[in-house]
Formats: structure tokens, C-alpha cells, sequence
């Protein structure tokens, strides 16, 4: 299974649990609360899929782009859909901007400068997830918290999730899926000619 796709999985599933998360509790979240995870979940996404669509449509900006805008979008309205107007439109934009960014960021760069990079912002992102999730905790949870909650709530659980996720990324070998090799930059070969 190609890195790529591992990583696409990855963020499909943490975002899926995420949503889920901020549907069963929309009426105990905060505006304030809302609106940030909104935007911060449409960014994170956005950049990663605008990232990762960039290196696999090398060439193609255009497609990236849009391929990139529209799940960074969708992420950022999903999570604000249950919340309010405002944290939707705030979650979209986004979403739609760091989308953008992130694909002229996978045209731009080389595969292994994107290593690094991928590897920080998927870090970043389940930290954050992580972070959101203690934070969309309603009140009354916070005061009588079950066995179950309080176990899944200790720090050693999400350390050992973030060290699951570096483990896990540090394991994959990073190759595009079509050829395994990424087709040359214009940029790069004019600046070698120089």
C-alpha cells in the first residue's frame, strides 16, 4: 500500500471519528470552540490533501488544486455544518485556502523535501485532533467522568498514539503510486542549467 494512500487512510478515519465527535456533542460546544476546530480541521485537511494531491498530479496545478480546495472545504463545512452558520462559512474558506496552498506547495517541492513536511503536519494534525477532543468535552462529563472515559482520557493514551503515528510514518517508504519516481520540475532542471 503506497504511502500516500496510508496517509490519506489516516486522516479519512481521525477526521471521521472527529466529525462524529463534534455531531454527538454539538449542543455542549462552545462558538468560539466550534469556529476554531472548524477552521483548524479545514486546514489541517486542507493542507495535507493539497499537499498530497500536488505531488501525485505533478504537472497538473489545476487539478491538484481543485482536488485540494474541495477537501480541505468539505472538511472545514462538515465540522461546522452541526455547529452554527458562521462556523460553517469559517470552516469552508479555510478549508478552501489551505487546500489551495497546499497544492502549489506538492508542485513546488521535491518528494523528499515533502517527506518532512507531511510528516510534521500529519503529527500536527493528530495532536490537534487529540488537543479538540479533550476541549469539546461537555460539562457535565468533565465533572463525573466514567471508568471507560477516564481511562481513554489518561496522557500516557494520547502519548502513545502520537508515538504510534511517528512509528507508523517513519515506517513507510515514499514513493508516488503511478511510477515510484516524480516526473522532473521545469524549475528545477532550469536552475541546474544555470
Amino acid at each position: 500500500m503506497s504511502a500516500v494512500f496510508q496517509i490519506f487512510a489516516f486522516v479519512i478515519i481521525a477526521y471521521v471519528w472527529f466529525a462524529w465527535l463534534v455531531w454527538r456533542r454539538r449542543g455542549h460546544i462552545q462558538p468560539m470552540h466550534g469556529m476554531v476546530g472548524a477552521m483548524a480541521i479545514g486546514m489541517l485537511v486542507g493542507l495535507i490533501a493539497g499537499l498530497l494531491f500536488g505531488l501525485v498530479f505533478q504537472g497538473s496545478l489545476s487539478r491538484s488544486t481543485l482536488w485540494g480546495m474541495s477537501s480541505g472545504a468539505t472538511a472545514g463545512f462538515l465540522v461546522g455544518l452541526p455547529l452554527s452558520t458562521l462556523t460553517v462559512v469559517e470552516g469552508t474558506l479555510s478549508g478552501l485556502m489551505a487546500g489551495m496552498m497546499g497544492a502549489m506547495l506538492g508542485e513546488m517541492i521535491t518528494l523528499e523535501q515533502a517527506e518532512p513536511l507531511l510528516f510534521f503536519l500529519v503529527m500536527l494534525y493528530t495532536a490537534y485532533l487529540l488537543l479538540m477532543e479533550r476541549w469539546h468535552l461537555p460539562e457535565q462529563k468533565k465533572a463525573e467522568p466514567s471508568a471507560t472515559l477516564l481511562a481513554l482520557r489518561h496522557p500516557v493514551v494520547g502519548a502513545l498514539l502520537l508515538l504510534a503515528v511517528f512509528v507508523w510514518f517513519q515506517a513507510m517508504s515514499f514513493a508516488l503510486p503511478e511510477s515510484g519516481e516524480r516526473p522532473a520540475n521545469p524549475m528545477h532542471h532550469e536552475q541546474r542549467q544555470k
